[in-house]
C-alpha cells in the first residue's frame, strides 16, 4: 500500500467530537441486546469456544482486569454488554475504568507515567498509539497476533495500529469519511450516478444547490476534527504534510490546490452552506439530518443517525458512497483498539481479552450492533450473511469497508499535536479569506518546522 505518510495525526485531539474524532463514540446508535443476531449465534459456536479453549491452557482465576475506555462510547457500551461470556469462559473479572474522551489522553499519561500497573488495557485512540509507543507506554503486540489474523485484518487497519511497523494496539474500529448524500435530489436533478471525481463533485454541487438546500459543507472550525477531513483533501490533491523522508511538506502545489479548489466551491459557485466556515462534524450531521444539505463528508456514525426517522427529515432519503478523487483516490484511515499497558502486571489475562474482543466473530456482531465498517475481511463476510440486517444497511456498510481500500496512516509521527493545532489556524485563515493560500501554507510550514525540528 501507497504510504503516503501525513506522519502525524492527532494525539490530544479533544476538540474532535466525531461522536470519533476518530472516536468509538462516533457509531452513534445504542447497542443493547443487538448482539443476539446471526452473528452471535456463530460467535456461541466459534468465538467463545476458542475463547475457552485458550483459557485451558492457563490458570486466569481470580485474575481481575482493568480496561480504560471512553465513557458512553457505543462501541465500548458493546463490549460491556457482551463481556461477561469472557469472564465465564476464563474466570477473568474485567474492571471498566470510564473516562470522558477528553480526559482520556491525559489519564493515560499519568498512569504510564507512574508505571502502577493501576490500568491493564488501555482503550487507544489512534493519534495516541505512535506517542505511546514511541515512549515505552504500550507492549507490542506484533509477534502475539498470528500470520492468519494478520492477514484477516484490512491492511490499513493494522498499519494505523503500529509505530515504526512493529503493532502496539488490535483495532476493533476503523473508519474513514464516506459521502453521505440524498437519493432524492439526485434523482430530481437528473444526477444518475455519485461522482467519481472533484470535478464531477463540484458540478453536482452547483446543480444540487437550490430552494434553500446547499449542495455540500466544507468543515473550517478552528478545531481538531476538521483536520482530519482536511487531510484527505491534502491525500487527493497529491499531498502531504510530512513525507516518508521526515521532510515537512504542508507548503506544496499539491495542497495549494487543494485549498483552492475549495474556496472556488465556497465562494464562486457558492455551492456551500455559507456557515461551513465555523463548522465541525457534529453540525454537519445536523444539517444533513434536517435536510438542508444534499452530500456531506463524515464519519460512519452518522449512518444510524440519518437512517433513524426519530433524528433525520432524510431517513429514508440518503445512501453512502467512497469520496471522489482529485488526482489521487485517497483517504486517512482512523482506528480505535486496545493496547496493552507496559506496566500491566497481567499481561497474559490482557491478551486473551483482546483475543477475545477482537476475534472474528465478536467484530462481526459489533459490526451489526452499531452498522459499524469492521476492521477484518471475515467479519465483514459474517456482516452480508447476517438476516436481521436490510440489503440498504448491508450495502451501506460494504461501501464503508471499501473506503479503507483507499486509506492510509495518519499518525505515525508523535509530534501531531503541534502539527494539528498549527494546520487548525491555516484551515480557518484560508478558508474565511483572513489569509492567502499561498502564506497560509507558508506559514503553517515554517511553525510546524520550527516547533517539531
Amino acid at each position: 500500500m501507497r504510504k503516503k505518510i501525513l506522519k502525524v495525526m492527532m494525539c490530544a485531539i479533544t476538540t474532535m467530537a466525531l461522536l470519533a474524532g476518530c472516536g468509538s463514540s462516533n457509531t452513534g446508535s445504542t447497542t443493547g441486546s443487538a448482539g443476539d443476531t446471526a452473528a452471535e449465534d456463530t460467535a456461541e459456536s466459534s468465538g467463545a469456544d476458542s475463547t475457552e479453549a485458550a483459557a485451558e491452557t492457563a490458570d486466569f482465576a481470580g485474575t481481575k482486569l482493568v480496561i480504560g475506555v471512553e465513557s458512553g462510547a457505543p462501541n465500548i457500551e458493546f463490549f460491556k454488554n457482551n463481556v461477561s461470556e469472557f469472564e465465564s469462559a476464563t474466570g477473568i473479572t474485567v474492571e471498566w475504568v470510564e473516562i470522558p474522551h477528553d480526559n482520556m489522553h491525559e489519564r493515560f499519561v499519568q498512569e504510564a507515567i507512574s508505571q502502577s500497573g493501576a490500568i491493564d488495557i488501555y482503550d487507544t485512540d489512534q493519534p495516541w498509539i505512535s506517542e505511546f509507543a514511541s515512549k515505552g507506554y504500550l507492549e507490542p503486540l506484533g509477534d502475539k497476533l498470528s500470520e492468519e489474523d494478520k492477514s484477516d485484518f484490512y491492511e490499513a487497519a493494522l498499519d494505523a495500529s503500529s509505530y515504526n511497523g512493529e503493532l502496539y494496539s488490535v483495532p476493533f474500529f476503523v473508519h474513514t469519511p464516506v459521502v453521505f448524500y440524498r437519493t432524492d435530489l439526485f434523482e430530481a436533478a437528473g444526477i444518475t450516478e455519485f461522482p467519481k471525481t472533484w470535478e464531477e463533485y463540484e458540478e453536482a454541487a452547483k446543480k444540487l444547490t437550490k430552494d434553500g438546500v446547499y449542495g455540500t459543507i466544507i468543515e473550517a472550525k478552528q478545531a481538531g476534527e476538521p483536520v482530519t477531513h482536511l487531510v484527505d483533501w491534502f491525500y487527493q490533491a497529491g499531498g502531504s504534510i510530512i513525507d516518508a523522508d521526515n521532510n515537512v511538506t504542508v507548503n506544496s502545489p499539491e495542497n495549494a490546490k487543494a485549498f483552492n479548489f475549495m474556496l472556488k466551491m465556497m465562494y464562486e459557485d457558492e455551492s456551500v452552506m455559507p456557515g461551513s466556515i465555523g463548522y465541525d462534524n457534529a453540525d454537519v450531521h445536523n444539517m444533513f439530518m434536517q435536510g438542508k444539505v444534499a452530500m456531506v463528508k463524515n464519519w460512519p456514525y452518522m449512518f444510524a443517525m440519518a437512517k433513524d426517522p426519530e433524528q433525520s427529515k432524510v431517513s429514508d432519503k440518503f445512501a453512502v458512497a467512497v469520496q471522489p478523487a482529485g488526482e489521487e483516490q485517497s483517504t486517512a484511515a482512523w482506528t480505535w483498539g486496545f493496547g496493552i499497558s507496559s506496566s500491566s502486571k497481567n499481561k497474559d489475562a490482557a491478551w486473551e481479552f483482546i483475543k477475545w474482543a477482537t476475534s472474528s466473530e465478536k467484530l462481526a456482531q459489533l459490526g451489526i450492533a452499531n452498522s459499524n465498517p469492521v476492521p477484518r475481511t471475515s467479519s465483514l463476510e459474517i456482516v452480508n450473511n447476517d438476516s436481521t440486517l436490510t440489503e440498504f444497511d448491508k450495502e451501506s456498510i460494504q461501501v464503508m469497508s471499501d473506503a479503507l481500500q483507499y486509506a492510509h496512516n495518519a499518525t505515525e509521527n508523535p509530534n501531531f499535536p503541534t502539527i494539528q493545532n498549527e494546520l487548525s489556524y491555516t484551515l480557518s485563515g484560508i478558508m474565511t479569506k483572513q489569509v492567502s493560500v499561498e502564506d497560509g501554507l507558508a506559514e503553517a510550514e515554517k511553525a510546524i518546522k520550527e516547533a517539531i525540528q
